[in-house]
């Protein structure tokens, strides 16, 4: 599987949407359910409506908030600012550890999948999958990060050993990318995540990133947010100079 690694190319491939995230099989129960019903694994307005249920639960949850007990696993703290008071924190780590297709034990994560609807008295429904999908999200990454941040500034961690290292890409059409790089139709691409795009871009940007952060720790949150925000303006102000420059041409 071709890798991009050039920044140039990475955010081209992530903001244009003839590159698509690989399809999953459908699922009626466990983690294929899971998988089928999230923003995470869809693709046009089935991942705009999925993506804005799991936006929705995040705005109702400040990022200062997010202020974890002592060594508190970062899913306990979301999951008690969802409204969640039943421990919940070994049934998403068995459901992480399969979340992406081909990663882990299917087996185990589907008996946690139908365990966590129990527990959030929900439903196979895509409101009940937004839930456990945020909190799985904020599983391993988050944690991960929390671990590399103890030590080393936010813009060396997402610089140079983010959370999420990579992302995949399927190309719906032949594709000619910066830097010379050919990706032909049908074929995936593993997107490289890190500097100024550790969370993501384009519409599918990571909608938590604040609250990640701000389980990592609300001092370390905004300093590395202050350096995105840096990051975004000069993206705009790069954007701006472009469309300038193809005014006068």
């Amino acid at each position: 599987m071709p890798e991009i690694l050039d920044p140039a190319a990475a955010l081209a491939v992530l903001t244009d949407p003839t590159f698509v995230v690989p399809p999953v099989p459908p699922g009626s129960a466990g983690v294929a359910w899971l998988r089928a019903s999230v923003g995470r694994f869809s693709t046009g307005v089935d991942h705009e409506r999925r993506r804005a249920l799991s936006v929705e639960i995040l705005n109702r949850i400040p990022a200062a908030s997010l202020r974890r007990v002592d060594a508190e696993h970062p899913v306990a703290t979301l999951a008690r600012a969802m409204g969640i008071a039943a421990p919940v924190v070994a049934l998403v780590r068995e459901i992480a550890q399969a979340y992406r297709p081909g990663t882990g034990d299917d087996s185990r994560a589907d008996a946690a999948v139908e365990q966590l609807i129990t527990v959030l008295a929900g439903a196979h429904d895509e409101p009940t999958a937004a839930r456990i999908g945020v909190l799985v999200q904020a599983c391993d990454a988050t944690a991960t990060l929390i671990e590399r941040l103890r030590t080393r500034p936010p813009a060396e961690v997402l610089a140079e050993d983010p959370p999420v290292p990579a992302t995949r890409r399927q190309a719906t059409t032949t594709t000619a990318l910066p830097g010379g790089v050919s990706v032909s139709a049908g074929e995936e691409v593993l997107v490289a995540l890190n500097g100024d795009l550790a969370f993501g871009a384009g519409p599918r940007r990571c909608p938590g990133r604040a609250h990640a952060l701000a389980l990592a720790d609300l001092a370390v949150a905004d300093l590395a947010l202050a350096d995105l925000a840096r990051a975004d303006l000069a993206r705009a102000d790069l954007a701006r100079a472009d469309l300038a420059r193809a005014d006068l041409a």
